[in-house]
C-alpha cells in the first residue's frame, strides 16, 4: 500500500469524509491551487443565503423626488401625505419610507437637490468673460426665475431651530450659494462696479431680497418687474440725493 493512502487510512473517518468531498469538488470546480486544505468544515463549502426582498428600482429615488417637489409645489407642507407622493411614484408607502423615513425628511432632500442644482446652473451660465454687474443681473433673474414655482423652498428651515442633520446639510449647501454670489460680488467691487462693501454681507443682502420678492408677491406681479425691482434697488439703493445729503449730514 503506498504511503499516502496508508496515511489516509490512519485519518479520524469525519476528516477521511472531508478529503473525499473536497477533492469531488477540485474535480468539478478547479482552482488555480494545485493543493487544496483539507481540514476545512463542511459548513464552509455551503453557498452565500440570496439577499431577501426587491431589488432595487433603478431611478425610484429620482422619482420620488419629483412627485413630492410636484407635491410641495401645489400644496402647503401640513396638506401634502406620504400616501400621494407615493401613489404618485407607483410604489407602496413601505418603499418611500424606506427611502425617506419622514416627510420632513422627504421635504428637506427635495430642498437639498434644488439648492445644488441651481448653483451647478448659476456656475454655469457665469462661466463667460461678460461684466461682472451683468452676471449680477443674471444671478438675479436666473434664481427668481428658477423658485418663481418652488415658493415652498422658503419655508420650514428658520435660523433658530435645533440643527438637524439634513438642515446641517441644507446649510452647508446655502452657505456654498452665499460664497458663489460673494466671490461675484468681489469681481465686481475689483472692476470698479460696485462700491467698497463687504462682498460677505453684500451677498447675504442680495440672497435675502430675492428670497423676499419671490415668497411676499402678490399674484399680479410678474418675474421680470420683481427681477429688475431686486436689481434696480441693490445696485442703486433706495435714496436719492437728497436723502445721502441728510445721512451724511448725520454721519460723525
Amino acid at each position: 500500500m503506498r504511503s499516502g493512502a496508508v496515511a489516509e487510512t490512519m485519518l479520524p473517518a469525519r476528516r477521511r469524509k472531508c478529503r473525499i468531498d473536497t477533492l469531488a469538488l477540485a474535480r468539478h470546480f478547479p482552482t488555480n491551487q494545485s493543493v487544496i486544505e483539507m481540514a476545512a468544515p463542511a459548513h464552509a463549502l455551503r453557498l452565500a443565503p440570496r439577499r431577501r426582498g426587491r431589488p432595487p428600482i433603478a431611478g425610484l429615488r429620482d422619482s420620488i423626488l419629483r412627485a413630492a417637489e410636484t407635491a410641495f409645489t401645489r400644496q402647503d407642507y401640513h396638506e401634502v401625505q406620504m400616501e400621494q407622493v407615493a401613489e404618485a411614484c407607483g410604489v407602496g408607502k413601505g418603499t418611500l419610507y424606506r427611502h425617506f423615513p419622514s416627510k420632513r425628511a422627504l421635504y428637506l432632500g427635495v430642498m437639498l437637490e434644488d439648492i445644488a442644482r441651481l448653483r451647478a446652473e448659476l456656475e454655469a451660465r457665469l462661466a463667460t468673460d461678460d461684466p461682472p454687474v451683468e452676471k449680477i443681473e443674471r444671478i438675479v433673474r436666473h434664481t427668481l426665475a428658477y423658485f418663481w414655482d418652488r415658493r415652498f423652498f422658503s419655508g420650514l428651515i428658520h435660523p433658530h431651530e435645533p440643527r438637524r442633520d439634513g438642515e446641517r446639510e441644507w446649510l452647508r449647501h446655502r452657505a456654498q450659494l452665499s460664497r458663489f454670489v460673494q466671490e461675484t460680488l468681489e469681481e465686481a467691487i475689483a472692476a470698479g462696479h460696485v462700491r467698497q462693501v463687504s462682498a460677505r454681507i453684500a451677498a447675504e443682502m442680495l440672497l435675502s431680497m430675492m428670497h423676499s420678492a419671490n415668497r411676499y408677491r402678490m399674484r399680479g406681479d410678474r418675474l421680470e418687474d420683481l427681477a429688475a425691482a431686486v436689481i434696480d434697488v441693490f445696485m442703486r439703493g433706495v435714496a436719492t440725493p437728497a436723502g445721502r445729503r441728510v445721512l451724511g449730514r448725520r454721519r460723525p
